[in-house]
């Protein structure tokens, strides 16, 4: 406890502690980073809590509370590892986490689940906030307890759509009429009417039916998901089930720093970079002053209210109460106007773009004169006993290093046989639902046979031996089936973040152990052309973004810092003077140094990097004769034939290309939160099992041995939502990046159509400097003429 204490301090680290008084244990300890504080102090609106477990080795419950800043990025406000949770542990937590917070900075909306002494306790310490409950954990707790009680998986799943209408109620009369129709059609099931009822509708419903919770302004939270991937995250990184107080914080103290630096760039990137499509003038005063996610939700808006006009029924104005953004309808009337959308109807918390307090508190000198004249006196009126008891604690407080805290004492199980290996995962308990769903799974012939993946943990599994492939195999079957023959053998690098930098060093006869000079190299690279990559890259800021993910020289990179294609290829090729194959299942390149004279091909120096599961990057060998992929350019794809016999339309199509791009990435930034909630009333429905986030992934059609280690939320999060909008991403930019546009742009003024009504001079000479090979400067000048 001297160490940690001695670290906290070293680090100005808020933190507070309770101990037995007989025995100097400690019973509760709480900590927060000082750019925490900065942070809740800038983005205080919106709190959301919950205690995870299985991550030290005296059994704490760990009670983390996160944020959400005006990126929509998550932030950890504090830790606090209670010796119990009850109500006076939250309390005392939550208590020292208002101490640091002025009483015109706190929260409006905390998120949580139903535990009720957390419940009790947020409603005495926090008495002004709006509390609302997770609608995920609900939808488990009725699973848990009702299923059973429905004789077949045909009527469990009309109940639970009914469920799920009467939580999505829009108005308080439509909440009314959902809960009699549920009422009235299984009025056979009336111990399950009674529970949802008892337990959630009369006590909760202003908690988690939309009909209350669209009148609140919660700013798209929801549920609990927030604290729940960071608890995944903190358990990544911790590994271990029986860490101390001191490994923990040390652990702890690495991630939220780099939280920390995401944040900061994150900040950074709204207050500079304005986007192409917030130059029109109905964003003119918003630019600059605004977070980029904040603008493109109120972007998505803008494009509806192309469609709906000034009707305010058509589309609704929740948005406006949930989210405090101008809505549809609004936007429509400001652009029939000529306006721009005003500053002052953007919520404060969007307009956040730095980490000055949210409101400007009272400063006033401190002194502490009176509180030691008050020791003192104190002091002098003790005996001997009590005057070593006052010192002892003026001596802790003046050095933290000299405390008397003695940690918790380890448990262990105490009951059944002792275990032959220790159990030091961090992986959570199998929940009731799971148990319910597992055994009704096992035994009723009626109800859903889908396999979960707690089976595995409830019954004891048989052991499958087989012959692992040769890795190597596997790799090579995720390249197209075309190329195949071709590769000679791959080689495999770490996985961790640096992959693609590892290979690419090993390539160029570093080792791979020298990634980081990669990085600094095309670093460098950027710097010394910027102008060039950034007519090269395909959109505005792009080379901003390239730069600040090279700019990470840690293990374990979150995915913002991985090397990307085709920007990583450019750079590759031209820093190096190499020629560079890319290779992976959905596109095959070849890059050129941009520079340099090309050799002929016997004496070009040719390397391959290949691309796989979405996620990791391997070295590729590839066999003298093997064909070259196509050449990479933004000019390289061309519109398909059905789209080239509607010239007329191009100008329309690449506005709706533009439009779907920006909304498939706005779904990238942040719509993971929406969509999984979305999901998993979709599988209650179903009667299909959500995993939980923290669990390790099992890939049941792999082998085990040596697999790697990652979550289900990785798995969904990384492997399948990013991986599936990237897909559709660089398809789009592939056929449609700005070369392309310009050039199908230009072609449509050569329409005959209507008299050739589309012609225009001005796009017929851009047409033919686009063609340099075939149009000198004196031919484009004649056509000027």
């Amino acid at each position: 406890m001297q160490l940690l204490m001695s670290k906290l301090t070293e680090h100005n680290y808020i933190e507070w502690y309770q101990s037995d008084a007989d025995t100097d244990n400690v019973k509760d300890l709480f900590w927060a980073h000082p750019f925490a504080i900065d942070l809740l102090r800038a983005f205080p609106h919106v709190l959301i809590m919950d205690c995870t477990y299985k991550t030290n080795m005296y059994a704490f419950p760990l009670l983390e509370l996160v944020g959400v800043t005006s990126t929509e990025m998550t932030f950890s406000v504090c830790f606090a590892y209670i010796e119990r949770e009850r109500e006076d542990n939250y309390s005392w937590a939550l208590d020292k986490l208002k101490g640091f917070m002025d009483n015109n900075m706190l929260p409006s909306v905390i998120v949580t689940d139903r535990e009720v002494a957390l419940m009790n306790a947020i409603q005495n310490i926090f008495p002004t906030a709006t509390h609302l409950l997770c609608r995920w954990h609900i939808s488990k707790n009725i699973l848990a307890n009702c299923k059973k009680l429905f004789e077949t998986n045909e009527v469990w799943e009309s109940f639970i759509t009914s469920w799920n209408i009467l939580v999505l109620s829009a108005t308080k009369d439509h909440y009314m009429q959902h809960l009699r129709l549920l009422e009235s059609e299984f009025v056979r099931y009336q111990e399950t009417i009674d529970y949802v009822k008892n337990t959630w509708l009369d006590k909760y419903k202003e908690k988690f039916v939309a009909a209350w919770t669209d009148s609140i302004m919660h700013l798209g939270n929801t549920t609990s998901n927030r604290v729940e991937t960071s608890h995944s995250a903190l358990k990544r990184q911790l590994q271990s089930s029986r860490g101390t107080f001191e490994t923990l914080w040390t652990k702890i103290h690495a991630l939220v720093e780099l939280q920390h630096t995401e944040i900061k760039a994150s900040l950074e990137r709204s207050s500079t970079t304005v986007q192409h499509d917030f130059k029109p003038s109905v964003f003119k005063e918003l630019r600059g002053f605004v977070s980029r996610n904040a603008l493109n939700m109120i972007f998505c808006e803008s494009k509806q209210a192309d469609y709906i006009g000034l009707d305010p029924l058509a589309y609704g104005c929740v948005v406006r109460r949930t989210h405090g953004i101008p809505y549809a309808h609004e936007i429509a009337r400001y652009k029939r106007e000529g306006r721009p959308i005003p500053l002052s109807f953007i919520h404060l918390h969007w307009k956040k773009l730095n980490l000055l307090p949210t409101t400007k508190a009272e400063t006033t000198d401190l002194s502490c004169s009176t509180e030691m004249e008050m020791i003192l006196k104190r002091f002098n009126n003790n005996d001997y006993t009590g005057k070593l008891q006052i010192l002892k604690k003026l001596k802790e407080l003046a050095n933290p290093a000299s405390t008397y805290l003695i940690e918790p004492e380890a448990k262990a199980r105490t009951r059944g046989r002792p275990s032959s290996k220790a159990d030091n995962s961090t992986r959570r308990d199998p929940s009731k639902f799971e148990h319910v769903l597992s055994a009704l799974n096992s035994h009723s012939p009626h109800l859903s046979s889908s396999k979960i993946f707690v089976q595995s943990k409830l019954r004891q599994r048989k052991k499958v031996h087989q012959s692992q492939l040769p890795k190597h195999s596997s790799f090579i079957d995720s390249f197209p089936q075309g190329l195949r023959p071709y590769i000679h053998h791959v080689k495999d690098v770490a996985a961790d973040g640096n992959c693609g930098f590892r290979v690419v060093a090993d390539l160029i006869g570093l080792g791979e152990d020298n990634w980081i000079q990669v990085r600094r190299d095309l670093i460098d690279e950027l710097k010394s052309h910027f102008d060039d990559y950034t007519q090269i890259f395909k959109y505005a800021g792009r080379s901003d973004e390239i730069l600040q993910s090279l700019s990470y020289f840690e293990n374990n990179p979150s995915n913002d810092y991985w090397m990307t294609f085709p920007e990583a290829g450019y750079l590759i090729a031209s820093k190096y003077n190499v020629v560079l194959v890319f290779l992976s299942q959905l596109q095959c390149l070849t890059f050129l140094p941009l520079r340099s004279t090309p050799l002929p091909r016997p004496s070009q120096k040719i390397i391959a990097i290949g691309f796989i599961h979405n996620c990791h990057f391997i070295q590729v060998v590839m066999n003298p004769d093997s064909p070259m992929p196509p050449i990479a350019s933004r000019a390289t794809d061309e519109l398909s034939q059905a789209l080239q016999r509607k010239d007329q339309d191009i100008v329309n199509a690449m506005n709706l290309v533009r439009l779907c791009k920006l909304q498939l990435q706005t779904m990238r930034q942040s719509g993971w939160n929406s969509l999984i909630d979305e999901v998993t009333f979709f599988c209650v429905k179903h009667d299909i099992d959500v995993p939980n986030m923290d669990d390790m992934f099992v890939d049941k059609g792999r082998s085990q041995h040596k697999a790697q280690e990652i979550t289900y939320l990785h798995r969904y999060h990384v492997e399948l939502y990013y991986a599936v909008l990237d897909m559709q991403l660089q398809e789009l930019n592939s056929r449609f990046n700005e070369t392309n546009t310009e050039l199908l742009l230009c072609l449509a003024c050569l329409s005959p159509n209507d008299l050739f009504s589309a012609f225009n001079k001005q796009k017929l000479l851009r047409l033919a400097q686009l063609y340099p090979n075939e149009f000198s400067t004196i031919d484009i000048m004649a056509l000027g003429t």
